[in-house]
């Protein structure tokens, strides 16, 4: 199959683009046509691609400039490749796909959303509430990211489409318990490393503010352990300024990074303090390596990786004080800590990139030849 993958912007390092790297790779290795236009940006690629995947750089300066000229680059592309299926990575770029549908019949219109049906957006909210309308009713299947949203999303709209669930791949697949973490071979040696990590974008929707007056307390009780922060973002400069007003100290801010596993390996355990997610890949990244996590219950998907209890704890979205109680317990009982990492480990296997290849296959092989016939 030739299966042409529709981006906003391969530079970006954000979890979207590092699950479209996955899962273009995957089937690339697999022996499918795989290519990629990305509608902004110029190059290179934040996360590598393999070299058989063709990219494409539409040029854009946003989503909606220069809609006339882009039309015309992506269907010239279309027309020389002739792909056989057309997937958005990101319901709001069916804003050209529906275009490009009716140019191109005899493509599959497939449309990948990354972020759940209640998540709210400051720019371009109006024109994602129109294409995600444009989509229920013109694209031929809509993916989202887990079972909860799939209920949102057939009990507030009249879908027409298809509509279906791929979980987000585990990045670490192939590790296990000791090679990721040999603390975990052996209990009677396992040293506390004292650090508890959070990571992802510093932006409002990841809710570190919370975190923050949550570590308060934390800290209060265990003066000697870290909370380390990976990511960068616009907030920065505010949450810096929260660590000063709320008088913390135990506090990194480590910035973006390439190698995030050294910090994985460094941490006790992971905390998740989001007011909102697609299904997050760092929660799947930290119990591949063995860690239990402590987690706000928000939308969408997080109680399908945490079971709470099993693999580590999930608290109602926003309630700061449990937040705390739970990273306190965590801290005091190292025994249920080093249990429930290993179950993250069991857990997560559901999850591996081998698997989800498979139900990618299974769906586009579920659609009628189109240029293949």
């Amino acid at each position: 199959m030739k299966i042409a993958f529709f981006s906003g912007n391969m530079e970006h390092s954000g979890g979207t683009e590092r699950v479209l790297s996955l899962i273009a790779n995957g089937l690339s290795e697999r022996g499918h046509g795989v290519m990629i236009f990305s509608l902004t940006g110029k190059g290179p690629t934040y996360y590598e691609l393999s070299d058989d995947i063709k990219l494409y750089w539409i040029g854009s300066r946003t989503l909606k400039s220069d809609i006339i000229s882009n039309l015309r680059k992506l269907s010239r592309i279309m027309k020389d490749e002739k792909p056989d299926f057309l997937i958005d990575v990101d319901i709001i770029l069916g804003f050209y796909s529906v275009l490009l549908k009716v140019r191109f019949p005899k493509t599959h219109w497939i449309s990948w959303e990354h972020f759940n049906y209640f998540a709210k957006f400051e720019i371009n909210s109006g024109l994602r509430k129109l294409v995600r309308l444009i989509v229920s009713r013109f694209s031929e299947c809509l993916v989202v990211l887990s079972d909860e949203d799939k209920g949102y999303y057939r009990d507030n709209m009249s879908l027409r489409c298809r509509l279906t669930r791929i979980y987000n791949p585990t990045p670490i697949e192939g590790k296990s318990a000791d090679s990721i973490n040999g603390t975990l071979k052996d209990d009677k040696a396992y040293i506390p490393k004292k650090n508890v990590l959070a990571i992802g974008g510093l932006i409002h929707r990841k809710g570190y503010d919370m975190l923050l007056k949550s570590w308060r307390a934390v800290e209060k009780k265990h003066p000697d352990w870290t909370l380390t922060i990976v990511g960068d973002g616009e907030e920065k400069e505010n949450l810096n300024a929260e660590v000063e007003r709320l008088g913390i100290k135990n506090v990194e801010f480590a910035g973006q990074v390439k190698d995030v596993g050294k910090y994985y390996r460094n941490a006790d355990f992971f905390v998740l303090s989001s007011r909102n997610e697609g299904f997050a890949m760092v929660l799947l990244e930290a119990m591949g390596y063995g860690l239990p996590v402590v987690a706000f219950n928000c939308k969408a998907g997080v109680s399908e990786a945490v079971e709470d209890g099993v693999n580590g704890y999930l608290v109602q979205q926003g309630n700061i004080k449990a937040l705390a109680r739970k990273m306190d317990i965590m801290i005091t009982d190292a025994d249920k800590c080093r249990i429930m990492g290993r179950n993250s480990i069991e857990k997560v296997k559901r999850f591996s990139l081998g698997k989800i290849l498979d139900e990618w296959e299974e769906l586009l092989n579920s659609f009628p030849s189109s240029y293949l016939s």
